[in-house]
């Protein structure tokens, strides 16, 4: 729900600056480590635990804290990458001929047909369960769409009068994209790059989830969710503490990609 003309985007996009900086920061400053014993198992949360302990003992805070870092960075990494790959895809074959836009264009869309789940299994399987072997499998999937993002802008600005005019004057290529091209496709590809923030998350923690993630006793929210699934009548915080911080991390960047948005036209 929009409040007085975005003012609950704007919060949020404060929200997610605040968690780019200050997560690093604040799993140094936890109380316990990831795998550090610091209690009797199942102790509810209370003053000494704010979120508890789970089935080990360890401190549900800190590991929520810890592996939040993780997925935030882990999305970020796959977004960044994303954008890096697709758009020397979108570019290339928006600015050369017919034969090379086809051909760049025909591997866009076989990656694209590509289900995600099954490529991560096929790399899992290949490289071993790792959180960097699912970021590996994330970007496979996640490219195609900035490069046809990219490719579309391209053809469209590359007709324009001022790319023309650098074009006749002699300009290499590379300065007549990267002075006259990539600029007007840099608003899309940011406001597109922002809203993706959310759905990576959710799909690095899905991935966790089904144990296709680093394996115990590291710290993800998808596995630590999984693994307080057990105990979720018993102990409810233990799934409920990673999920519930998911969820309201992935709205909150949601949000902030509606800011984005705004704020860029």
């Amino acid at each position: 729900m929009r409040v007085r003309g975005g003012t609950a985007e704007q919060v949020c996009l404060w929200v997610v600056v605040a968690l780019t900086v200050l997560l690093p920061i604040a799993s140094r400053l936890m109380p316990a480590g990831e795998t550090e014993i610091v209690g009797v198992p199942f102790t509810a949360p209370g003053a000494g635990h704010l979120l508890g302990t789970d089935d080990q003992g360890r401190d549900v805070l800190s590991r929520v804290v810890i592996g939040l870092s993780t997925s935030w960075w882990g999305a970020i990494a796959v977004i960044a990458s994303g954008v890096l790959i697709g758009a020397v895809v979108g570019t290339v074959a928006g600015m050369s001929g017919r034969v090379v836009d086809t051909v760049l264009m025909r591997l866009t869309d076989a990656f694209l047909a590509l289900p995600g789940p099954l490529v991560a299994l096929l790399v899992v399987a290949a490289l071993g369960p790792s959180f960097r072997n699912v970021l590996i499998a994330v970007i496979v999937t996640w490219w195609p769409w900035y490069a046809r993002i990219v490719r579309g802008q391209v053809r469209v600005l590359r007709r324009l009068p001022h790319v023309d005019a650098a074009r006749s004057a002699g300009f290499s290529p590379l300065r007549v994209v990267t002075r006259h091209v990539f600029p007007g496709v840099l608003r899309s590809v940011v406001v597109v790059a922002s809203m993706d923030v959310g759905a990576v998350l959710l799909v690095l923690a899905g991935l966790s989830f089904v144990g296709l993630g680093a394996p115990p006793p590291a710290a993800e929210i998808g596995s630590m969710a999984s693994a307080g699934f057990t105990y979720v009548f018993s102990a409810p915080w233990v799934a409920l503490a990673p999920a519930g911080v998911l969820f309201a991390v992935a709205m909150i960047s949601n949000f902030a990609g509606d800011a984005v948005q705004e704020r860029m036209g």
